[in-house]
């Protein structure tokens, strides 16, 4: 499975890029065999305004599931990575445990 960060406007500090990918593949886990490959894209979105404005966008491309995208804000790029990954982690665990259940059985009547 590919990890692929992009950064704008965000400086890469020494050591992002492992962090990014260390907490990405911690989160997948046990999922990696249901992703194609994964889109980390971190960005600055007030510039010099200040404020709540880092921002991590995950896409996860699946195998036979729709894909996954969100984005969380945080005032910290890696508080915004760390958010990201445990809410891959939740969202992984319910897409693959309702495809696993299929579709819902029909009331059978007593």
């Amino acid at each position: 499975m590919r990890i692929d960060l992009h950064c704008d406007g965000v400086e890469t500090a020494p050591g992002l890029r492992d962090y990014v990918a260390q907490r990405m593949r911690a989160s997948i886990g046990r999922f990696r065999d249901h992703i194609q490959w994964a889109r980390v894209k971190v960005a600055d979105v007030n510039g010099a305004e200040g404020g709540a404005d880092k921002r991590c966008v995950v896409q996860l491309r699946l195998r036979n599931l729709p894909d996954v995208v969100f984005a969380i804000t945080q005032l910290d790029v890696r508080a915004a990575v760390d958010e990201a990954a445990d809410r891959v982690a939740r969202v992984l665990a319910q897409r693959v445990r309702r495809h696993q259940r299929g579709p819902a059985m029909a009331a059978i009547p007593a």
